[in-house]
């Protein structure tokens, strides 16, 4: 395990096994979100993610300008 990374291989029907270990480290109980962009991604327990996604939205609007603000200087 490096960083709480851990290759997993799919079942037959594509699912993946989590270890007991990895559950308990993320408290995962029964319902996960996965986040994540291209080829990796994070499973998260779904209230422990709602709960840190709505302090990351408090922290930011806290921020004067923040990441809205350097977003909105980006040309496309």
């Amino acid at each position: 395990m490096l960083g709480h990374a851990t290759e997993v291989e799919l079942d037959g029907q594509g699912r993946i096994l989590l270890s007991k270990e990895l559950r308990d480290f993320a408290s995962i109980d029964r319902q996960v979100m996965f986040i994540g962009q291209g080829n990796k991604f994070e499973i998260w327990d779904e209230q422990r993610w709602n709960e840190r996604r709505d302090q990351w939205l408090a922290e930011e609007s806290a921020d004067e300008g923040g990441l809205a603000a350097e977003l909105e200087t980006f040309n496309f």
